[in-house]
């Protein structure tokens, strides 16, 4: 299925139950189409190859505009997370326990403006008893048969030491030495020169430079990303910067975690997975860097 499609799919759930007025520009069928988004931006792959989709998700609003919702909340969340559910099934994913969606009251943001976060959660089974054999008694206890004792006489065999016999002395003759061979090691094959290393930094508009280490770099408002940004207009968890293949093939890629405001490089936005190139523009919600190679 779609985006789009699933959008019209949301907005046909969710626009049935939330026909008032609201006093915030924040609407369903907004969250709605976050959360779809998200839910893209988290996915993993597990060891068998198969998509898993993220099943916990916080909706992060503005207290005003939460307070609109009022009494719709409850029946917000329960259109959201069959939205989730409908979503995954048509994209082939899975969850890892129970759809779980929450609302939460954010100082931080503006009123008008919201963020989803997504997280996988496994579920919890409880574990099944063990089976317990059961036994079943005897009709009648085993009876022993009397045997009268009878008195036997233990006779010890007496006990025969061999004599020692020392074996006789045999010359060996002397061995002269072998000679000593003079020779020289080969000298080892010189090992190939190394590939060197990718080097990369990020340039800040304030003349910092941060470099860009092999692994996964998260940038967002969020004090826990690998470079966090104090932005009002950049998400907690915003984008991340990825290091594909290795030595001379070795690339940098910048991916847009479905952010409020956007990425842009050098002026277009960023959609799914950018390879990054030399000194190109890059632009967090309002925050400018420049993506450099030595």
């Amino acid at each position: 299925m779609q985006l789009q499609s699933f959008e019209q799919g949301v907005e046909r759930m969710v626009g049935g139950v939330f026909q008032r007025a609201f006093k915030s520009s924040v609407r369903p069928i907004h969250i709605g189409r976050k959360l779809i988004r998200a839910i893209d931006a988290e996915r993993t792959v597990d060891a068998a190859g198969k998509a898993v989709a993220p099943n916990v998700f916080v909706v992060h609003l503005n207290e005003k505009d939460r307070a609109a919702f009022g009494d719709l909340e409850k029946p917000l969340v329960a259109e959201l997370v069959g939205a989730a559910e409908e979503y995954a099934k048509s994209e082939n994913y899975s969850f890892l326990g129970e759809v779980q969606v929450s609302l939460f009251t954010d100082a931080a943001l503006k009123s008008g403006r919201f963020e989803v976060e997504a997280s996988v959660k496994a579920g919890v089974s409880e574990p099944s008893a063990p089976a317990v054999a059961k036994v079943e008694p005897s009709a009648e206890p085993p009876v022993a048969s009397t045997v009268p004792s009878v008195e036997i006489p233990m006779v010890v065999p007496p006990v025969v030491v061999p004599p020692v016999i020392t074996p006789p002395t045999i010359a060996t003759p002397s061995i002269p030495p072998l000679p000593t061979l003079n020779t020289t090691p080969s000298a080892p094959a010189p090992a190939p020169a190394p590939v060197p290393a990718l080097k990369a930094t990020l340039t800040m508009a304030d003349g910092s430079r941060i470099a860009l280490r092999p692994g996964v770099i998260s940038v967002g408002r969020s004090a826990e990303s690998t470079i966090p940004l104090n932005d009002t207009n950049v998400s907690r968890r915003h984008a991340e910067l990825r290091l594909r293949g290795e030595g001379a093939d070795a690339v940098w890629v910048l991916v847009d975690l479905g952010s409020t405001n956007g990425t842009l490089i050098n002026g277009v936005k960023v959609n799914g997975e950018q390879v990054l190139r030399k000194n190109d523009a890059i632009v967090f919600g309002a925050t400018k860097a420049r993506y450099e190679v030595a």
